[in-house]
C-alpha cells in the first residue's frame, strides 16, 4: 500500500500545473480507487492545509498520505508530490531561459493557465458538492428543501462577505473561520 501511495502522488505532483488547488481533484480520484478517505475528508484536508504552514497543495498530500498509511504514507506521499517539481523546475527553467521568446514556448504556456484554472473550477465544483448540497438526505426524503444545507449556505455567504473584506489578511479570515464553527457548534448544543 505504500508503495501505491508514494506512484499516485508522484503521478500527482508531475499533472499538479497551477498551484495547490489542483490536487484536489486527484484528490478525488484516489476515494473510489484505494479508499484511503472519504470525500468528506477533503474539506478538512484543505481547511488543515490552509492554517498550516507551507504549500496547500503539499500539504493536503501529507494529509492524504497520513490518512492512508500513517506516518510514512504522510512521509511518501510529501517526498512524492515534491519530487517531480524537484526534477522539472531546473530543466524547464533552462527551457523556458533559452526558448523565452519562441512562439512555441508562449503558446504551450497559453495553454497551461486554462487548464489549471479547470482544474481548479473542477476542485471548487466538488468541494461545493461535498460541504453545501446534502445529496445523500435528498435521497432518502425527497424533499428539496433538504437538497442543500442551509446552515452551510448562510456560512458560505458570510464568508464571502468577510472574504471580501479580509482579503488581505486570509489568516484572519481562517482564524475567523475557527471561530464561527466552535459559535455554531454551541449554539447547536443549546437548541
Amino acid at each position: 500500500m505504500l508503495i501505491d501511495v508514494f506512484v499516485e502522488f508522484f503521478k500527482i505532483g508531475c499533472v499538479a500545473v497551477g498551484g495547490g488547488y489542483t490536487v484536489i481533484p486527484f484528490l478525488y480520484y484516489l476515494i473510489p480507487v484505494y479508499h484511503w478517505y472519504e470525500a468528506e475528508t477533503i474539506t478538512e484536508m484543505i481547511a488543515v492545509s490552509n492554517v498550516t504552514p507551507g504549500p496547500i497543495g503539499i500539504n493536503m498530500a501529507t494529509y492524504a498520505g497520513f490518512q492512508a498509511g500513517g506516518f510514512l504514507g504522510a512521509v511518501l506521499a510529501t517526498v512524492a508530490v515534491v519530487l517531480p517539481s524537484i526534477i522539472i523546475v531546473p530543466i524547464l527553467s533552462k527551457i523556458l531561459k533559452k526558448y523565452k521568446n519562441n512562439c512555441f514556448t508562449e503558446y504551450v504556456m497559453y495553454g497551461l493557465r486554462p487548464a489549471a484554472v479547470a482544474l481548479i473550477t473542477v476542485a471548487a465544483l466538488q468541494i461545493f458538492k461535498s460541504s453545501i448540497l446534502t445529496i445523500d438526505k435528498f435521497a432518502s426524503t425527497h424533499r428539496v428543501s433538504d437538497l442543500v444545507s442551509l446552515k452551510a449556505v448562510c456560512m458560505l455567504c458570510f464568508f464571502a462577505v468577510c472574504g471580501y473584506f479580509l482579503r488581505k489578511r486570509p489568516m484572519l479570515l481562517i482564524l475567523l473561520g475557527a471561530i464561527a464553527g466552535v459559535v455554531v457548534y454551541f449554539i447547536e448544543k443549546i437548541l
